[in-house]
């Protein structure tokens, strides 16, 4: 056989179907924005918050309220709403470009339709003192009380039952009145639902890295946040996707990739998709998410408790990051154990300028890894929606052809 003919078996047997799954899922999310949600609120009477679409999302949407990620604040008109921030609110230039938009943004919408905040004590500590501002714009801003574990021994009975008060307020605070137990129980199940699929996904992946681009993986990872809205139609999308990786998985990987483990999201705005499709042209295939749940919530128990006890499970294992109130020392333990999974080669840990947290993190991983053998690089990125700079994508670059 002739090296062209090699070449055409080689470019035909690593040509794929177009995938129904991707296509339908790219669909779900253009129609899923804040704007509809605002809408919904504005014409149809619906109610809404900023925030509670992480762990406590059951609760929210069990109390008939739409939780809106906090990082919705973001995706647009971010650069103004930073430099905003800075001049009328008198931020520091060099605090955390994520805290500055969102405040930002927050008073650029400050007669918009949404006028409440839920945030989790636990979250971020910055974010306590610069909401502050967002009172004074009207809006009612609800605590969940700080509750953290930071190591097994420290998830107590008592603790759980803290916790499970302070979702009591929380459901009277959303809706009035407790929590519908019958509402919320059936929450939870489609939430087990979901993420059960979405942990197929990412194993399926491990047989058919190039399948599933990083892009859309990342989009079914945002998809387990708010379901796009519809949560019967992504359940479709993940079944789908699921059918066509089993597909592709009987079929031999005949291109060399290398095998990586992200911490932290540097997908979305940050100019996220751009390095994402930069590590996928240099033969790098993120195998690894930190993001992702190995936890169901317990359907045997009270569903509030339920909730509790999910939430120390991820802060244990340290997955689903500050969202859940993660101590710093524990995400590098998930991330380990991804790179044990996937067989990665190296590690990409990326976090937002200015973010003590991330900084912490980061720095505790790169000692922790370093001293493991298993190569890191270290990324910082803001959340505006810009390209890459050069020496971001040199950077990625330059790491995987180390690693090859």
């Amino acid at each position: 056989m002739s090296e062209q003919e090699v070449c055409k078996k080689r470019k035909s047997s690593s040509a794929k179907v177009p995938s129904a799954g991707v296509a339908a899922l790219a669909a779900l999310a253009k129609g899923y924005n804040f704007h509809e949600i605002e809408r919904q609120v504005r014409e149809e009477g619906k109610q809404a918050v900023w925030g509670g679409a992480s762990w406590e999302a059951p609760l929210v949407r069990a109390c008939g309220v739409i939780p809106v990620g906090i990082n919705e604040l973001w995706r647009e008109d971010s650069l103004h709403a930073e430099s905003l921030a800075e001049d009328f609110h008198q931020i520091p230039a060099e605090f955390c470009s994520m805290i500055k938009a969102m405040v930002g943004r927050l008073h650029l919408k400050k007669d918009g339709p949404i006028k409440r905040i839920l945030l989790f004590g636990s979250t971020c500590e910055p974010i306590a003192n610069a909401v502050e501002h967002s009172q004074r714009d009207g809006f009612d801003i609800h605590w969940i009380d700080a509750v953290t574990a930071f190591k097994p021994s420290e998830r107590r009975e008592d603790l759980v039952d803290f916790l499970v008060r302070e979702l009591e307020k929380t459901a009277v605070w959303l809706s009035g009145g407790p929590a519908d137990e019958k509402r919320l129980r059936e929450e939870i199940r489609i939430k087990n639902r979901i993420n059960a699929k979405i942990r197929r996904v990412v194993e399926l992946r491990l047989a058919a890295p190039f399948y599933l681009p990083s892009v859309p993986m990342l989009q079914v990872l945002v998809g387990s946040i708010h379901y796009f809205g519809d949560p019967d139609a992504f359940l479709g999308v993940l079944d789908t996707l699921i059918a066509e990786l089993e597909e592709a998985a009987k079929q031999p990987v005949d291109r060399p990739y290398i095998p990586l483990v992200l911490a932290g999201l540097i997908g979305g705005p940050v100019g996220g998709l751009a390095l994402l499709h930069a590590i996928e042209e240099s033969n790098g295939v993120i195998l690894g998410w930190v993001q992702v749940s190995t936890a169901d919530f317990r359907e045997d128990i009270p569903p509030l408790r339920a909730i509790a006890e999910y939430l120390f499970a991820a802060q244990v294992k340290g997955e689903l990051g500050e969202g859940a109130g993660a101590s710093a020392t524990y995400r590098r333990v998930r991330v380990e154990e991804l790179v044990e999974e996937t067989k990665a080669k190296g590690i990409i840990s990326a976090f937002v300028t200015g973010c003590p947290y991330g900084s912490v993190v980061q720095g505790l991983e790169r000692d922790y890894f370093k001293k493991r053998g298993v190569p890191l690089v270290a990324l910082e990125t803001t959340v505006h929606d810009v390209p890459p700079t050069e020496e971001q994508i040199t950077k990625v670059k330059t790491f995987l052809e180390m690693l090859t």
